[in-house]
């Protein structure tokens, strides 16, 4: 049962990754209204039976007419998602059996019963920036939590006091990622990727006239609102790079494998970043970033937890 378990979570773990990929793939080729319904396409499960239907579609959808390439893009990503929730499903249930900590499955299972709500208001409020922001973060939460837990059911193989002095530090990267990658969503979303074009300066500008009320508060958004928000994303990749990049750097006195990865794949996301503005924003480079995001914090997650583990077996060592 213990083996079931661990197998589970691993194909679940590399299915939540390919749910973020596919979900930034969708909306990135415009295939996020591509079935105007939910959790069908045009009232049928499949495109194809959506197409053998497509003159009554037509007629009932004027406005929105089948589109055969984007629909199976939107229903391939809702199949994807939908098998995740199964398989968190199944580990609950498998947890459960095993007389398993029930807190963070459960929590699991409550968001990713959010996030399929989510998906469903993305369609029906027709991918209002808010929801599709919240989407993407529901998304990368489900992927760290059973990041967590596949960990978790990996021995310790690592001890040491020294490593202790590193965890402040990784949370504060944790947390700092985690707030960079809702800027990367609030900036996809409002499709402001190339509201500042060139680098590293915006149009030619080092501090560009931006309306950060209008990109972040309740005014309405325009052009300088956009540039606002595609600054910030580049200020927090900065504050990103500065941060993660020395405790990269820390960590591989101790955790040396971490270290080299965390600062790896950093190196790889900031080029990717700056490779999508020069480029014009390519969607194989712009689902690329999306999915550099998910492995960087896969290894900031994984630092955290074995900071945790660290502590745990130090804090057993001392009361026995």
């Amino acid at each position: 049962m213990a083996a079931l378990y661990r197998r589970l979570l691993y194909v679940a773990t590399a299915l939540a990754l390919v749910v973020v990929v596919l979900g930034a793939y969708v909306r990135l080729s415009a295939a996020g209204l591509g079935c105007p319904d939910w959790p069908g396409c045009y009232g049928h499960l499949t495109v194809a039976a959506a197409e053998a239907h497509a003159t009554q579609i037509d007629a009932r959808f004027p406005d929105r007419p089948l589109q055969p390439l984007k629909a199976t893009k939107e229903m391939i990503h809702r199949y994807a998602a939908g098998t995740l929730g199964l398989l968190v499903l199944a580990l609950v249930v498998v947890g459960w059996r095993q007389r398993r900590s029930h807190v963070l499955p459960l929590v699991l299972a409550v968001l990713i019963v959010l996030q399929a709500l989510l998906g469903m208001w993305t369609v029906t409020l027709k991918l209002k920036p808010l929801v599709v922001t919240a989407h993407l973060i529901g998304g990368m939460t489900s992927l760290a939590l059973l990041w967590w837990l596949l960990l978790d059911t990996r021995p310790l193989t690592k001890n040491g006091a020294a490593a202790q002095r590193l965890r402040p530090y990784a949370e504060g990267g944790l947390v700092l990622l985690a707030g960079q990658i809702l800027l990367g969503g609030w900036t996809s979303s409002h499709y402001a990727g190339l509201a500042c074009t060139g680098f590293p300066g915006c149009s030619g500008q080092w501090w560009p006239d931006a309306d950060y009320a209008a990109g972040f508060g309740t005014a309405a958004i325009n052009g300088a609102g956009l540039i606002a928000i595609q600054w910030m994303h580049r200020l927090g990749a900065l504050a990103v790079l500065l941060y993660l990049g020395a405790l990269a750097l820390g960590s591989r006195r101790v955790m040396p494998r971490l270290g080299m990865t965390i600062g790896m794949l950093l190196l790889l996301q900031i080029a990717i970043g700056i490779g999508n503005v020069l480029t014009g924003l390519p969607l194989p480079l712009a689902a690329a970033h999306n999915a550099g995001a998910a492995l960087l914090l896969l290894a900031v997650v994984a630092l955290n937890h074995r900071l945790v583990r660290v502590a745990d077996a130090a804090s057993s060592g001392d009361s026995s």
